[in-house]
């Protein structure tokens, strides 16, 4: 009895040790060494719900799967370095990037974009329908009279618009409350949070089942 009990604690603390964190302190500056307040913190691609304090440091929880550390700021734009299981890492922004500053209101996501080789900072289109009162039939009517950047036809076929390549003729990938479903048909409209447009290196997250953009639903609980 004792035998197996030591048995079972060594599985039990190497399946622990190939699941643990690491935790991860750090500081984020602009070009004039002066603390960066309120940049979020990503773990590729995932935001952690971690943002700089007032004197720009962080503190984290890194798993082992983790490979870079992306920091983002509205005002000064992305950095991203390599993680290599370091206990402090410092981020410094050299200048304003102006291509990839914000509206502070505005929803952003970060994703790898495989063409540019890079994290990206992208700008999604968000449509909180919950505060939508009009009455719509079906989940395609809200879409088409509501959410911009989409086309839905006659016949209820949905098209992201900015795809005109052959290679994009298909319909979006569709996700409801983070599960991907083949269609969308069963959702009831006034049952309707939010509707997010995903598409470009937004969409890459979702591979190449993205490749014709993604419209991410969120119902209400």
């Amino acid at each position: 009895m004792q035998i197996s009990k030591m048995l079972l604690t060594i599985c039990l603390s190497f399946v622990l040790f190939g699941y643990g964190q690491n935790k991860l302190t750090g500081k984020v500056v602009d070009f004039n060494n002066k603390p960066v307040a309120k940049a979020k913190i990503y773990l590729d691609s995932i935001y952690s719900k971690v943002v700089t304090n007032k004197s720009g440091d962080f503190e984290v929880s890194v798993t082992a799967n983790v490979s870079t550390i992306n920091v983002y700021s509205h005002e000064y734009g992305l950095l991203s370095s390599k993680y290599n299981n370091e206990e402090k890492m410092s981020f410094v922004f050299l200048e304003t990037d102006q291509s990839k500053k914000n509206k502070k209101k505005s929803h952003v996501s970060i994703a790898y974009s495989e063409t540019n080789q890079k994290y990206v900072v992208s700008e999604s289109n968000t449509t909180n329908a919950s505060t939508d009162k009009r009455i719509y039939n079906t989940v395609y009517d809200m879409i088409r009279g509501k959410v911009a950047g989409v086309s839905v036809s006659n016949d209820n076929k949905i098209t992201i618009r900015g795809f005109n390549s052959i290679k994009y003729t298909g319909p979006p990938l569709f996700v409801v409350n983070g599960m991907v479903v083949t269609n969308i048909d069963f959702l009831i409209p006034n049952n309707i949070k939010s509707i997010e447009v995903l598409k470009d290196a937004e969409a890459s997250i979702y591979g190449s089942r993205g490749s014709a953009g993604a419209l991410v639903i969120t119902t209400k609980q």
